[in-house]
């Protein structure tokens, strides 16, 4: 080859390889461009809810009732973050399609308004004596992230006595109240309905999450303040993969109900590390699968797990038992000498932390002698990566 040849074929190559980089830096810089166009921040402003995108100040929508200002967001952007402040709704917050992301933020409060009528709830017992409303509700939507760093408040109506509605008659009023979140995958086909997700809590609720006949969500962590009966509660699932569980007491040296509540005709079901206080069952198994790495119980436990291969307590789902049931747990760890147990959150600063963050959790748990244990997760989370 002479020396002409060999220049233009040297000069192509350089070509070639300028244009291949050049390709590659556009698309990094679109995807970076793309997130931020399709993220949408909300916020409160004077008496309303409005949603701006990340740059720029300008609004693209309001309106009094937060609930639709923040649907209006996840319908239009693919990211929604709910900064910090108090947003009363008068309704459910409806996910309104697949493959969006929910935040909301460690100084942010959602708040349901009693006073309005138009309520939507969903039956919680077969017998009709509660009635739930879903804070945040995913019916039939896949691949929704939903990310609580801050405050979901419950609401809890109990009738008078002698106007409750009984089981022998089934008649009277029904209880009412919340569920902070809720995915909802029941259909007729008795199938998971919903595909894919992801859902973590680090923050303040009064209630159990919930996951009905979903499947390949995944739950890293569920840490938010609780004590009371089940932190998560899964019926119907398929190959959920959860990470740490944590319901620790309200009081100093308290007590508190399940971790988690499998409350039937799961299977799949995969937990790194369930952690209670004194608790009643931290792993309540009912017709389901479930490995599970360690269980920890914070001082003595009223009872340590429980598994009912047969029955379960199935309030929603209408699948068929999965045939194949076992409670597996490879380590059980019970601190005898507990004296106290406190939990911390390492939160990020948003919308600056955007788009990726790490959420940490840790439960410091302080002996009798005065040594300490902890156990801790960590969890990072990347918008530009929401599948």
């Amino acid at each position: 080859m002479n020396t002409r040849h060999a220049n233009t074929h040297a000069k192509s190559f350089q070509l070639a390889a300028m244009a291949v980089g050049l390709a590659v830096l556009s698309n990094v810089q679109a995807a970076e461009n793309s997130w931020r166009d399709d993220t949408a921040l909300v916020s409160r402003q004077d008496a309303r809810t409005v949603v701006r995108g990340l740059d720029g100040d300008k609004i693209l929508f309001g309106d009094a009732d937060a609930q639709m200002a923040i649907e209006w967001a996840m319908a239009n952007k693919r990211t929604t973050v709910v900064l910090a402040g108090k947003y009363v709704i008068n309704d459910r917050i409806d996910i309104p399609r697949d493959d969006v992301t929910l935040i909301l933020d460690k100084n942010a409060e959602l708040a349901l308004n009693p006073d309005t009528t138009a309520h939507t709830y969903i039956g919680f017992r077969p017998d009709g004596s509660w009635k739930r409303l879903c804070m945040i509700y995913n019916k039939h939507r896949n691949n929704v992230r939903v990310i609580s760093l801050g405050t979901i408040g419950s609401w809890t109506v109990r009738p008078p006595k002698e106007e409750a509605w009984t089981r022998q008659n089934r008649q009277g009023t029904p209880y009412r109240g919340t569920w902070p979140i809720f995915f909802d995958g029941q259909n007729a086909e008795r199938t998971c309905g919903i595909k894919g997700g992801f859902l973590l809590t680090a923050g303040t609720m009064d209630e159990a999450v919930w996951l009905v006949d979903s499947s390949g969500v995944e739950v890293p962590l569920i840490a938010h303040t609780f004590g009371g009966d089940g932190s998560i509660a899964l019926e119907g699932c398929e190959d959920i993969k959860l990470g740490m569980l944590v319901n620790l007491a309200t009081t100093p040296g308290g007590k508190t109900g399940e971790a988690i509540d499998l409350n039937g005709r799961c299977t799949g079901i995969t937990i790194e590390r369930a952690i209670g206080e004194r608790p009643n069952e931290i792993v309540d198994n009912n017709s389901s699968y479930a490995d599970v790495g360690e269980v920890v119980s914070i001082g003595m436990p009223q009872k340590l797990i429980k598994f009912n291969g047969r029955g379960d307590g199935a309030r929603y789902t209408s699948r068929p038992h999965p045939g194949r049931t076992a409670l597996n747990v490879e380590n059980k760890t019970i601190l005898e000498d507990a004296a106290d147990a406190t939990m911390r959150w390492e939160l990020p600063e948003l919308p600056a932390a955007l788009p990726a963050f790490t959420v940490k959790a840790t439960v410091e748990v302080t002996m009798k002698d005065g040594s300490k244990k902890e156990y801790s997760k960590e969890v990072e989370i990347d918008v530009r990566r929401a599948d």
